[in-house]
């Protein structure tokens, strides 16, 4: 009887040991995800955090601490007082016409591809200006258009950087060591690109000014 009640008890003892190990495991989906998000993350010889890619995705930028991309009604919230607005036809097209592709389409009909937009779109596309930063709305969502350094705070989100007024071009290179710096007709001005996805098109464009950040804005090539 004795041997089988050891025999018992390191059976049971097997199985919690078992249970316990398996409690302890990080299923790979999330394992995946720590990782990477720790290797995402790199600190330079000063000791501050560095953003090494030349990609900067809209989810991974907040303005003044809001997302680049607002329904309409959570930015009136937030925006409380618009100074002035304008309405205009947009030649080219807009970003609207993916990023809301959806509500576009219930809006507005199908692509028509020959015209190059929605069927019954008349084009018109709405500038809100609210004190230094700009943004545009088609009614239903508001995108970020352009901020100016002054009394506006841009971060990225992943890294926790911090980017205003006092930035240099200096401690911003430290920071972002990978960025490429494109001089301008103007020898006291410069501009550094990071494309939104992976490719060369639509871009967050930082500008420098007398070594100091001037303004940022978020360009897209529709022409």
């Amino acid at each position: 009887m004795k041997k089988y009640a050891v025999l018992i008890l390191a059976f049971l003892s097997c199985i919690s040991c078992k249970k316990n190990q398996a409690e302890n495991v990080i299923p790979p989906t999330y394992k995946i995800l720590l990782d990477s998000s720790a290797n995402n993350k790199s600190i330079s010889s000063t000791g501050i955090s560095t953003y090494d890619s030349k990609i900067i995705a809209i989810e991974n930028l907040l303005i003044n601490g809001n997302k680049i991309i607002l329904p309409i009604e959570e930015f009136k919230s937030i925006y409380t007082k618009i100074d002035s607005t304008k309405t205009k036809i947009w030649e080219c097209g807009s970003p609207f016409e993916w990023l809301d592709e959806q509500w576009m389409t219930a809006t507005y009909g199908k692509q028509n591809e020959e015209v190059g937009t929605f069927e019954n779109f008349n084009g018109e596309i709405t500038t809100l200006y609210s004190k230094n930063i700009e943004h545009n709305t088609n009614n239903h969502i508001v995108l970020f258009n352009k901020a100016l350094a002054e009394n506006n705070t841009f971060e990225i989100i992943s890294h926790k950087i911090r980017i205003d007024k006092s930035t240099t071009l200096e401690n911003f290179k430290k920071q972002f060591p990978n960025c490429e710096i494109e001089k301008l007709e103007n020898p006291n001005e410069s501009r550094i690109r990071f494309s939104v996805e992976n490719k060369l098109d639509d871009a967050f464009l930082f500008y420098f000014k007398d070594g100091k950040l001037d303004y940022l804005t978020l360009w897209w090539l529709l022409c």
